[in-house]
Formats: structure tokens, C-alpha cells, sequence
């Protein structure tokens, strides 16, 4: 079977190109994972969810792409997560993980903060092997004194039959 990663691999790593270069501190993480599996129908499905949040001198980005397909041979999977985050005199923190063998899950976590002024980012991923595809981010933004700033998108395909 032949599997390809580089779409994944490809839409993690855009999150990267799309962060503002703002920052002094800056750390990026990426995780990147592929399973296969027993026959069905043929089929694909892709899905992918991303999202940013910036306020004052921070900025928070992350991103998660995911591909399952069937066919009557086996089922294959690929799922990539990344982050980035930048804070010009603060501290930065990111990470992304993809775990499972033929269902996935990853998250990706990115958090900027300059003194009270903080954005983060969080985006989930699910792949069920053949089957589907799910994807969230939820973002926020805040600055001291003011109300949070937030966004959530998802994402949800599913293999036909």
C-alpha cells in the first residue's frame, strides 16, 4: 500500500509560513504519524482545521491536517500537527503530538504571553481508520482590562460508502 504523508506533512508546516516573524523567543513543534488497516469499500476523506491569535506583541498559531482512505485491499491514514508561537519580550510555548496505530489522535498547543497579554491556540485531530475525519481549533486573545477574544472552527468528513 502506498501511503503519502507529504500533504499532512505539508499543511503542518504552513502553519509555520503563516505566523508573523514578531519575536525575539520563538519555538515550533510538529508531530506526524500513518497507520494502515484491513479492507472496505473504496473511499477517502481529508479534513483540516487551523487557527491563530494575536494581540500586543504575542502571537499563537496551530494547525492539524488529517486523510483516511478505504479501499478492498486495506485502509490507510495520515494525520500531521504543528504550532508556532512568538512573543517579542514574553514567554513562548508550543508542542503537538500524534499518537495511535490505526484510529489517530493529535493536538497541537501553542501559548505566547507578555506580561498579562496572552494568546493561545489549540487545534485537535481525529482520524477513524476508512471511516472519517475530525478536526477543531479553538483561539483566543486577551489583553488585561478588556474581553477575551475567541474563535472555534471545525471541520468533519467522512469516507463514503
Amino acid at each position: 500500500m502506498n501511503l503519502k504523508l507529504s500533504a499532512a506533512a505539508l499543511a503542518a508546516c504552513a502553519a509555520f509560513a503563516a505566523t508573523p516573524l514578531l519575536a525575539q523567543s520563538s519555538s515550533t513543534s510538529t508531530g506526524v504519524s500513518a497507520a494502515t488497516g484491513r479492507g472496505g469499500p473504496p473511499g477517502s476523506a481529508a479534513g483540516a482545521s487551523g487557527g491563530s491569535a494575536a494581540v500586543g506583541d504575542t502571537s499563537a498559531t496551530t494547525l492539524g491536517a488529517g486523510a483516511t482512505s478505504q479501499t478492498p485491499t486495506g485502509s490507510a491514514s495520515a494525520l500531521g500537527m504543528g504550532g508556532s508561537a512568538a512573543a517579542a519580550e514574553g514567554r513562548t510555548q508550543t508542542r503537538a503530538a500524534v499518537h495511535g496505530e490505526r484510529n489517530l489522535n493529535g493536538q497541537a498547543m501553542a501559548r505566547a504571553q507578555d506580561g498579562g497579554t496572552f494568546s493561545r491556540s489549540h487545534t485537535h485531530c481525529k482520524t477513524k481508520a476508512g471511516v472519517a475525519v475530525n478536526c477543531r481549533n479553538k483561539s483566543m486573545a486577551h489583553t488585561p482590562g478588556s474581553k477575551p477574544e475567541m474563535s472555534t472552527s471545525t471541520t468533519s468528513s467522512t469516507v463514503p460508502h
